[in-house]
């Protein structure tokens, strides 16, 4: 069992590693995904144990684990359709009219959404724009991982795509369950490890960045300094898409509230 003191002290570790803030009743939570680490076989024989070395610093990869097994990825292909009809029909009216388009996935996870968002541009963008690029960031290196492997469940993406979508943009994996991303769409994808609370190492602004399903792991605060970092790098009439679930209630910003959760940066 985790103390209610030693929880707090992860609580404060995880926020100072990753600048999400877990809250209380997420006790259970830390506790069943710490125990991976925890016992007889393993690295520690209990959760001070693996706080002690933790906050020694001398580990790195044990501090990649530890805020790998605190993140939650949850996701799947064209989650959230009414953004995906938002994306479609800006690529649509107003992305040939730019000199080049750039997509900000934030919170990639696992890779479905920047790889919904590549096949999105090639079925809706005229060919002859070539000048496209998809940045896909997570502060997971696991998911990261993951995400560039190009393998999903063949089962799952079968649920949110067409027969037709998936032969066009999939290829069958060496496992028959699996299908792979096709070459031509993930190359339009670069991932990247980033920190949401870090600074953004980017040179040219975004058309449109989706933050979706992650700013409910943030106070207000954190969220406010999050918002407004990534306005800024927005192109003037860019838009930010946060997940239908999400509220920027409470939180300052100078971008224009449209709908679905679809937020414009004035031109």
């Amino acid at each position: 069992m985790i103390s209610d003191t030693l929880f707090i002290q992860f609580k404060d570790l995880f926020y100072s590693l990753s600048g999400i803030a877990l809250k209380d009743y997420k006790k259970y939570l830390v506790e069943y995904r710490l125990q991976k680490f925890i016992g007889e076989g393993k690295q520690f024989a209990g959760y001070k144990d693996l706080y002690d070395a933790l906050v020694s610093g001398y580990d790195s990869e044990l501090r990649r684990e530890f805020v790998d097994a605190l993140t939650t990825n949850y996701t799947y292909f064209f989650r959230e359709p009414e953004h995906f009809a938002f994306l479609a029909y800006y690529l649509k009216q107003y992305a040939p009219r730019q000199e080049y388009l750039r997509f900000w996935s934030a919170a990639c996870s696992t890779g479905e959404e920047p790889y919904s968002i590549a096949i999105m541009v090639k079925k809706h963008l005229p060919s002859a724009f070539s000048n496209v690029k998809i940045l896909a960031t997570d502060i997971s290196d696991k998911v990261l991982s993951i995400a560039q492997r190009r393998e999903y469940s063949l089962e799952k993406i079968q649920k949110t795509m067409s027969h037709d979508t998936v032969k066009k943009y999939f290829k069958r994996a060496k496992n028959e369950a699996l299908a792979k991303v096709s070459q031509e769409i993930s190359d339009m994808v670069v991932f990247k490890k980033l920190n949401l609370m870090d600074p953004y190492p980017f040179t040219k602004q975004f058309d449109i960045v989706f933050l979706r399903n992650v700013l409910i792991y943030f106070e207000n605060s954190e969220k406010e300094y999050i918002i407004n970092k990534i306005a800024s790098t927005l192109k003037p009439g860019g838009y930010l898409v946060v997940g239908l679930a999400e509220s920027l209630v409470g939180v300052r910003h100078n971008l224009k509230q449209l709908k679905y959760s679809i937020y414009r940066k004035e031109p």
